[in-house]
């Protein structure tokens, strides 16, 4: 285009798409005959508003910027050429004069264009000289070596640029059931390739091996499948390779293996490993809840001791445990209510089937109805793989609910339903799976007072405690503790292999002057402790015998180690008590009426593990 007389720019010597912009009359002043081509006319005198799609503030900031800088480069402006087709424009700016700038344009799709044309070329050029390498091999071997082909293990055949067979090795005859003569010079495809294994039509025009002499690449295909002349098919996975004739596609040589029983092998160990997959996420998941597993960590089945507490409690038990009944256990903390629930299994019809237990507090509703509903995968963000739920765990079997009264308000309406129905569902499923199961419910709360309370639902209640039982507490029932304290103290000489103790009757009559806070659990875990210390000489238990409430002592005081440990022994029974719970309701630390950290830092000082608390 023409000359700027003020800065004597000439825009014909511009490499690219360039206009001469006069910021005074704000308008363009020159445009050489690139940029005349790239907007399809000759914007000489006129503003940007024709082809500019951008609002006009843009391209005032951008000058503001060219003016500021010297130069500036932008590549959100918006432009179209004069018959609307929009352009993809980089634009540079130049400062020329305090009233002039130079704009020039770089036309991104034109370049894209240019760099995949470049990026073609030195593919073509790259691959004629791969290829020809190729095509010489094949033809070296077509024409003088044709026995090699046809000792190759492996199928091999030619087609030309119309599809038609130009050469068959031995082998893939004897796969495909078809002669050289027969395959020779006619369409390969419409004769071994014509359908999908699934029984759809399998176009020419959609055949990899067509695409790869085509469009000029190797075409690898694992899964795949060749028709026979008697019409069976063939799994099979090929190679198709594209060859050259004097510089020009020829066809291409396809080379292929029949993997019919390879793939049904893989498809019967997918199929076994999935089953083996199954049964071990199944044997897992039931692995902490069988019945031999719960035994090892309990008494033996039966109830221990002559008082008319557990006689009572052994006939209640032998009543419920056959008729299917669900049963509500209650009692204070460490009473044996874990024990009768394990006892009303091992009695009933459904022993060989697992104990489930379900902890029933300090849950998340989320988690408590993966637990025990399961889930697919994907149905909350935890839950990464499909997990049994504690009800299929159980079908059939026992359902033990540890400490029920705890069960969210949400949750008791979802399981009152699976209850009632004999159907539930896991979480992200879309079909019912059967439950018949026996409920076995405890806790150390009175219901009806929760029911009352409107923290447990009513009809559950109903639903749960068809047969209540209660366990008495171990001061109810002083005649039952030479029992359990002979029986415990069998068992632990027994499962930690110590030197044979026996119990005296001063051992007995220290331990019936104690009024047990701990009931049956504190005594279980007093006597294992008196067998590891005794060394199978006599047995000494680490509490001090209680008169009338009052601790008595040969001093009538006690020392600071005293005290403290008392007060450890009070924490570690706070714990028995809430279950290792320290915050919140029925909490240690509400027991305690101290603050949760306060407990949380004595748990610490006082060296307090869970082992001290959960026997």
């Amino acid at each position: 285009m023409l000359l700027d007389s003020d800065t004597s720019l000439d825009l014909r010597h511009q490499p690219l798409p360039s206009v001469a912009y006069d910021l005074r009359a704000k308008v363009i002043s020159a445009m050489n005959t690139d940029a005349e081509r790239l907007f399809q006319r000759d914007l000489t005198g006129q503003r940007f508003d024709r082809v500019l799609k951008a609002p006009s503030v843009q391209m005032a900031v951008f000058l503001e910027a060219v003016l500021h800088f010297g130069r500036y480069i932008d590549n959100d402006l918006e432009f179209c050429a004069d018959g609307g087709q929009d352009l993809q424009l980089q634009i540079y700016g130049t400062k020329v004069g305090e009233d002039q700038v130079l704009l020039s344009f770089l036309d991104l799709d034109a370049q894209e264009r240019r760099t995949e044309q470049a990026l073609q070329d030195a593919h073509q050029r790259a691959g004629i000289t791969q290829w020809q390498h190729i095509y010489g091999f094949f033809q070296e071997i077509e024409a003088q070596n044709q026995l090699i082909l046809d000792a190759a293990g492996e199928g091999i055949y030619g087609i030309n640029a119309e599809g038609k067979a130009t050469f068959v090795n031995r082998a893939a005859q004897e796969m495909l059931g078809w002669n050289a003569e027969e395959l020779i010079g006619r369409e390969l495809h419409s004769i071994i390739h014509h359908h999908h294994l699934c029984g759809d039509n399998f176009p020419a025009n959609e055949c990899p091996i067509y695409d790869s002499f085509r469009h000029d690449k190797t075409i690898r295909v694992e899964d795949d499948a060749f028709w026979r002349k008697d019409g069976k098919p063939i799994l099979v996975e090929y190679v198709s390779t594209p060859i050259y004739d004097h510089g020009m596609l020829a066809g291409a040589v396809v080379i292929f293996r029949d993997v019919t029983a390879r793939k049904e092998n893989e498809k019967k160990l997918r199929q076994a490993l999935q089953e083996v997959e199954a049964l071990r996420d199944q044997l897992e998941q039931e692995n902490d809840y069988l019945l031999t597993e719960i035994r090892s960590a309990r008494s033996p089945a039966g109830i221990i001791g002559a008082s008319p507490a557990a006689r009572n409690l052994d006939a209640q038990i032998r009543l419920v445990a056959d008729t299917n009944t669900n049963v509500l256990i209650s009692g204070e903390p460490g009473t044996g209510k874990s024990l009768a629930v394990t006892a009303i299994h091992e009695a009933s019809g459904r022993s060989k089937r697992p104990l489930v237990r379900v902890n029933c507090s300090d849950v998340s509703l989320r988690d408590l109805e993966a637990d025990v509903f399961g889930a697919r995968r994907g149905a909350t963000r935890s839950v990464t793989r499909d997990t049994t739920g504690k009800l299929t765990l159980a079908h059939n079997g026992t359902l033990h609910l540890d400490e029920v009264s705890d069960l969210p308000k949400e949750f008791q309406a979802k399981l009152r339903a699976a209850l009632n129905d004999g159907m539930y569902r896991r979480l992200g499923d879309v079909s019912d799976l059967p439950l018949d199961v026996t409920v076995v419910s405890t806790t150390t709360r009175d219901l009806t007072e929760e029911v009352q309370a409107g923290r447990f639902r009513q009809d559950l209640y109903f639903a749960l405690s068809v047969f209540p039982i209660r366990c008495s507490p171990l001061k109810d029932r002083p005649e039952d503790i030479p029992y359990l304290a002979k029986h415990f103290l069998d068992r632990a000489n027994t499962r930690l292999r110590l030197s044979p103790t026996k119990l005296t009757k001063g051992n007995i009559n220290a331990l019936l002057s104690y009024n047990w806070p701990g009931n049956v659990r504190e005594l279980e875990s007093v006597i294992e402790r008196a067998a590891i210390l005794s060394q199978g000489g006599k047995l000494k238990f680490e509490f001090e015998p209680q008169t009338e409430g009052k601790i008595a002592t040969d001093r009538g005081i006690l020392t600071n180690d005293e005290l403290r440990q008392m007060e450890r022994n009070n924490l570690i029974e706070c714990l028995r008590r809430s279950s290792g719970k320290v915050s919140g309701k029925n909490g240690a630390a509400q027991l305690l009426k101290l603050a949760p950290t306060t407990v949380y830092s004595k748990i610490k000082s006082m060296a307090v593990e869970e082992s001290d608390w959960a026997k």
